[in-house]
């Protein structure tokens, strides 16, 4: 049986050092470190346990973070995007006016959250549980019916543009793409 080595951290400059080495915080403890503004982008961070740590401001992108433990943690401000969360513990993470993008959250535990004033797109929340999450003023793009429990209110969602849309703009860079050219060759 192969043991496993828990990376416990004391500061953010160790942190720093140790993905120098490498780009693996595979269970590594993190937990009441102040990371205000980190960006951690491309990691393996799966199982890592920032319970009560600042991250405010934080940029969690195109990262494995699946079974992370993000309880009672500040992610105010925070950019997550292209993350795998799945089973994460969210559980009490203050996250207002974060911007959550293209994330999977399935199987996530959220109940308590606070993502006012959030916007959440391209979210993935099959069987996530979000009771007594608080989302006032918070946007989305979600679809809230795969959850396991939904949230007591559901935000407003972010209206969607029409489907022509696309091809009007298409169109229109096309005729000014053709009336450059014909403009060009009678010069």
């Amino acid at each position: 049986m192969e043991s496993v080595l828990t990376k416990k951290f004391e500061s953010r400059d160790q942190i720093m050092e140790s993905l120098e080495k490498e780009r693996d915080l595979t269970g590594a403890d993190m937990s009441g470190l102040d990371l205000t503004g980190i960006k951690l982008v491309g990691l393996n961070m799966k199982g890592a346990d920032f319970h009560d740590s600042n991250l405010n401001k934080a940029t969690l992108a195109m990262a494995d973070m699946s079974e992370v433990n993000l309880a009672n943690t500040q992610l105010d401000a925070a950019r997550i995007a292209g993350a795998n969360m799945r089973a994460a513990n969210l559980r009490g993470a203050h996250m207002n006016a974060a911007r959550i993008a293209g994330v999977n959250l399935e199987e996530a535990d959220l109940a308590g959250v606070d993502l006012s004033e959030s916007r959440l797109l391209g979210v993935n929340v099959s069987g996530a549980d979000f009771s007594e999450a608080k989302l006032t003023g918070a946007r989305t793009a979600v679809n809230w019916s795969d959850a396991k429990v939904q949230p007591a209110e559901l935000p407003e969602p972010i209206p969607m543009p029409p489907r022509w849309l696309p091809f009007l703009l298409l169109s229109s860079v096309v005729a000014l793409v053709v009336f450059l050219r014909l403009r060009r060759n009678k010069n």
